[in-house]
């Protein structure tokens, strides 16, 4: 298993040159870090070699095509995978939700808010829309605490969640 900075970082590399994701990586000029981007979701991660922990290239039965699990000094995990970025929801806005995925990545969001947006513009969803926004919620919570910035992701959830009050909260009609 690699365990010291150049070993960890020729995974990585490796890893994005072998397999078909939508992430791309700029080295910088030092060699010490790099920005990953998930071009289609508009994400980056930067990184320094160092504060990687450990690489893991994984599968999982319900997702056999193998991802990297990337996990940083901190307790930060982000997986590198055929979605792009993927993370951990984070819960402690939402509260527990076990109905959620173990993971997400940012085409989820887009999903939940799409579907959210249909849920309010139909009569008495809005307990199922208030669901779906505490796990939006999550999803970014997960994401930023996994190292993203989220702020467009927070300002949709936003103008979600005043649409929700519009009605009359999760109970309207």
């Amino acid at each position: 298993m690699a365990t010291n900075p150049a070993e960890l970082k020729a995974r990585v590399l490796g890893f994005l040159r072998e397999r078909r994701t939508p992430l791309s990586v700029l080295e910088d000029q030092d060699g010490r870090s790099a920005t990953l981007l998930d071009t289609p979701a508009g994400k980056s991660l930067r990184l320094r070699w160092e504060e990687l922990a450990q690489v893991e290239e994984r599968s999982t039965r319900d997702h056999p095509e193998p991802y990297l699990l990337l996990l940083f000094e901190d307790g930060r995990q982000v997986a590198l995978a055929d979605v792009g970025f993927a993370f951990a929801p984070a819960l402690h806005n939402s509260g527990p939700l076990p109905e959620l995925p173990r993971t997400f990545c940012f085409r989820d969001f887009g999903v939940l808010a799409s579907g959210i947006a249909q849920l309010l513009a139909q009569e008495g969803r809005g307990a199922e829309a208030a669901r779906a926004i505490l796990a939006a919620i999550a999803l970014v919570d997960g994401a930023r605490a996994a190292g993203f910035v989220v702020s467009g992701e927070e300002r949709a959830l936003e103008e979600l969640l005043h649409k929700l009050e519009e009605r009359g909260g999760p109970g309207a009609a």
